[in-house]
C-alpha cells in the first residue's frame, strides 16, 4: 500500500491509542476502556479521537466508530503490522508533559543561559507555547529548591544546589527510564529523548556494579529501588564531570560497594554519598532486625496506617499477614526520601483520584493523621498515592473473599463423577469455590459450618440444614440458573464476614521452638517499680539488673543498651516510653520487662512515663528475632498491653500477650508436635 509523503501531526496520546487497537483483537471497545488500557481518561480518548481518525484516513487505514458499540480499528493483522512500522517511523507531536520533560533536561544538560529561540527550535514549538511550558516548568522546579532565571538578551537557566538539581532532573527521567528496555537504550546511541543527558558509559557501569553485587548475593534490589540507584548515581557523575569541584581529602574509608562505584566511573563521589548509599541498601535488604533503632519507629507507623484504613473502611486487615510486611518494605525507603526532600513521580496519581477516590480520599486523611502521630513531615501525595494501592489490593482481595461462596460437592456416583462436576463449576461458575469433594455417608453439617462451609452441591436429595442444591453430574442449563442465583443471593446478603488469608504451611520442629520461646518469655516477663531517675542512664542502670544478677551479666547487658542508645533516639512519644532493647548471651532467651519509675522523667520537653526492655541472645536462633518482632508489633497495636504495664498488673499483661501472639502464630502453635 502506497502511504502518503506527508501524514498530519500526531500527539503522543493519539499515537499510544492507535498502537494500543493495533495490538488489542478487532472486537469494539468503548472510549473509557481503550483510554484505560494506555493510562488515560475517557475525555482524554474523547479529545484525541478526531486527530486519529484523520491520521488513519490519511495514511489509509480504517478506524469506525459505532454509537452504543464504540470504537473499532477493521484491518487484518498483516495491516495491523504494518500500522505499527508505520507509528515506529512516523513524527508525533510532543504533549505538554514530554516538552517540558524535554525542557528540563536540555535546561540541566546546558548548565547556562540558553536562548528561548534555540529552546523553540529543539521543541519545535513556538515561543509564545515555550513562554507557556517555562512558567509551568518554573513553578514545578520552584517546588523541588531550583529557581528557572528567565533573563531578556541573556536567556534561560537554572540555580540550585547540585543536589536539588539532580533531584529534580531525576523525579522527571525516573519514569522515562522505567518505561525503556535497558540494553536497548545503553547501545542506541540515537534516541531522542530527555534520556540523551544520560551518559550510557556511566550507566552501563554503574548497572555492571550493581548486578555484579547481585549475583554474588550481597542484596537483592526491587527493580524499583535498582532502577533509582542507577538514576541516581549516574547523573552524580556526570554533574561531577561537567562541573568539577576542588578536590579535597577524604574523609572517611569507601565501602566495598562505593569503592566499586569510583573504580568503574574513574571519579571519586562526594563523602555524603556514603550515607546515601548505606539507606539504598539498608532499604533494599528488605525486613531488619527485632533490635534495630528505627524498626520499631517503622512497626509504629505502619500500625497507624493499618488502624486508620480500619477505621474509614469499617474491614479489618490486621487479618492480612502481608500487609504489615509490604507496607515496611515502601516505608523504608519512603522514609528515606521524605528525610532527604526527594520527591516522585507517580504515574497513578491521577487515576486513583478520578477512579478511586473514596479510597483515595481515606488514604489522604490517614496518612495526614498518620504524618502527625509519628511527626513526620507531610506525607507527598505520590507517596500516599502508593500506599493506597497496598491498601486497595488487600480491600480487593478481602472483598473477593468475602463474595466468594465456598462449597463442597457431594457426588456418591463415584471419584470420576465428582471431578468432573468440579472442573465444570470451577470453569463455568468462578465465584463458588469448591472446597472439596465430601461423602455423603456422615455428613456433618455442623463441622462444615464451622469450617466456613456456605453451600452443598449434590447430584443426589440431602436432608441437610445447610444450604444445598441438587445439579446433574453434567451441568445443564437449568442447573446453571439455579447456581447463578444462589450467587446472586449470597453477594446480597449483608452480614458476609471477611475471611483472612490462610496461614502457611510450617515446619514442626519450628512450631515446637517457637511455642518454648513464647511460653519462656511469657515465664520471665518482669514489672519493676524504680526510684525517680535523673537521666537515661539511670533508666539503663535498672534494665541492666532485670535480668542479670551477675557483675559480668549486667555490666553486658549495659554495654549492649548504650550502644544503642547510641545509634538512635529510643524514646517513642505515643508510648511515652524509651525502648531499651538489644541482643546479649547475658539472658538465655526472650526476655520482656518494663521499669515504672515512681515520678516521670522530664527531658527536653518529652515525658517518659516508663522503659520496655527487650533482651534476647545473640545466636543465631530464628524464633527469637520472629518472637521479639511480633511483640514489637504488639505493644504499638495493643494500647491495653501498655496499660497493663504501667498499672503493675503483671497477670493481665501476661494474658494479652499471650493471647496476640496465640493468634500471630496460630497456624505454627497448632501443629502437632512429633512423637517423642
Amino acid at each position: 500500500m502506497e502511504q502518503p509523503t506527508r501524514l498530519p501531526r500526531l500527539s503522543s496520546n493519539g499515537s499510544r491509542l492507535i498502537r494500543k487497537l493495533s495490538e488489542l483483537p478487532p472486537v469494539w471497545f468503548t472510549a473509557a476502556a481503550l483510554g484505560e488500557s494506555v493510562g488515560v481518561s475517557r475525555r482524554t480518548v474523547m479529545r484525541e479521537l478526531p486527530g486519529m481518525e484523520k491520521w488513519l484516513a490519511a495514511a489509509g487505514f480504517r478506524l469506525v466508530r459505532s454509537p452504543g458499540q464504540g470504537i473499532r480499528l477493521e484491518e487484518d493483522e498483516s495491516r495491523r503490522a504494518a500500522l505499527r512500522v508505520l507509528l515506529d517511523g512516523g513524527q508525533t507531536a510532543l504533549s505538554r508533559r514530554e516538552r517540558i520533560d524535554r525542557l528540563i533536561a536540555l535546561l540541566f544538560a546546558e548548565g547556562g543561559p540558553v536562548k528561548t529561540a534555540y529552546l523553540a527550535h529543539q521543541l519545535q514549538i513556538s515561543e509564545h507555547t515555550l513562554s507557556g511550558d517555562l512558567d509551568a516548568a518554573a513553578a514545578w522546579l520552584l517546588a523541588r529548591g531550583v529557581t528557572l532565571v528567565r533573563r531578556a538578551g541573556v536567556g534561560v537557566w537554572l540555580e540550585g544546589s547540585p543536589e536539588n538539581l539532580r533531584r529534580a532532573i531525576g523525579v522527571r527521567l525516573r519514569p522515562q527510564l522505567a518505561q525503556v528496555d535497558w540494553r536497548r537504550f545503553l547501545s542506541d546511541r540515537s534516541a531522542a529523548s530527555p534520556l540523551e543527558l544520560l551518559d550510557r558509559d556511566d550507566m552501563a557501569a554503574v548497572v555492571g556494579v550493581l548486578q555484579d553485587w547481585e549475583r554474588k548475593g550481597r542484596f537483592c534490589f526491587s527493580d524499583s529501588a535498582f532502577l533509582s540507584l542507577v538514576l541516581h548515581i549516574t547523573l552524580l557523575a556526570g554533574q561531577m564531570r561537567n562541573q568539577p569541584s576542588p578536590q579535597t581529602a577524604p574523609t572517611r574509608q569507601p565501602g566495598e560497594l562505593l569503592a566499586a562505584l569510583e573504580q568503574a566511573l574513574g571519579i571519586r563521589l562526594p563523602d555524603g554519598e556514603a550515607a546515601y548509599l548505606d539507606h539504598c541498601l539498608q532499604a533494599a535488604c528488605g525486613k531488619r532486625d527485632w533490635d534495630d533503632p528505627s524498626e520499631i519507629h517503622l512497626q509504629y507507623l505502619a500500625s497507624v496506617l493499618i488502624q486508620g484504613m480500619e477505621r474509614e473502611t469499617g474491614v479489618e486487615l490486621t487479618g492480612f499477614s502481608t500487609l504489615r510486611d509490604d507496607l515496611c518494605a515502601h516505608l523504608r525507603p519512603m522514609l528515606v526520601r521524605i528525610q532527604r526532600g526527594e520527591r516522585i513521580e507517580n504515574p497513578q496519581l491521577e487515576p486513583m483520584r478520578t477512579q478511586y477516590p473514596a479510597l483515595w480520599q481515606a488514604m489522604r486523611r490517614v496518612c495526614d493523621q498518620a504524618g502527625q502521630a509519628a511527626s513526620l513531615p507531610e506525607i507527598p501525595d505520590e507517596e500516599a498515592c502508593f500506599l493506597a494501592m497496598h491498601f486497595g489490593a488487600v480491600l480487593e482481595e478481602c472483598e473477593r473473599t468475602r463474595r466468594r461462596l465456598r462449597a463442597v460437592v457431594v457426588c456418591p456416583m463415584g471419584m470420576a463423577t465428582s471431578r468432573f462436576l468440579t472442573s465444570q463449576l470451577d470453569r463455568e461458575v468462578p465465584e463458588i469455590t469448591v472446597e472439596r469433594m465430601c461423602p455423603m455417608r456422615g455428613l456433618d453439617t455442623d463441622a462444615l459450618r464451622r469450617e466456613g462451609i456456605d453451600l452443598i452441591i449434590s447430584t443426589v436429595p440431602l436432608q441437610a440444614d445447610l444450604p444445598h442444591i441438587v445439579v446433574g453430574a453434567v451441568l445443564q442449563e437449568k442447573d446453571r440458573i439455579q447456581l447463578r442465583g444462589i450467587v446472586e443471593a449470597f453477594r446480597a446478603r449483608p452480614d458476609t464476614p471477611p475471611r483472612t488469608q490462610a496461614a502457611p504451611q510450617t515446619d514442626v520442629r519450628y512450631a515446637g521452638a517457637l511455642s518454648a520461646c513464647i511460653v519462656e518469655l511469657l515465664d520471665n516477663l518482669v514489672i519493676q517499680d524504680v526510684p525517680t531517675p535523673r537521666s537515661r542512664r539511670d533508666f539503663i542502670r535498672y534494665a541492666a539488673r532485670l535480668f542479670c544478677d551477675t557483675p559480668r551479666g549486667i555490666q553486658s547487658v549495659q554495654a549492649v543498651l548504650l550502644r544503642r542508645e547510641g545509634l538512635g533516639d529510643t524514646f517513642l512519644p505515643p508510648l511515652r516510653a524509651l525502648l531499651l532493647h538489644g541482643k546479649t548471651d547475658a539472658v538465655p532467651g526472650c526476655r520482656l520487662g518494663y521499669l515504672r519509675p515512681a515520678t516521670p522523667l522530664a527531658e527536653a520537653g518529652a515525658v517518659i512515663e516508663g522503659a520496655i526492655v527487650m533482651l534476647a541472645p545473640a545466636g543465631p536462633e530464628p524464633v527469637w528475632q520472629q518472637v521479639m518482632q511480633e511483640v514489637s508489633a504488639i505493644l504499638v497495636d495493643r494500647p491495653a498491653l501498655l496499660d497493663a504495664l504501667r498499672a503493675g498488673d503483671r497477670a493481665h499483661a501476661v494474658r494479652l500477650l499471650e493471647t496476640d501472639l496465640s493468634r500471630r502464630f496460630c497456624y505454627e502453635l497448632s501443629r502437632p508436635l512429633p512423637p517423642g
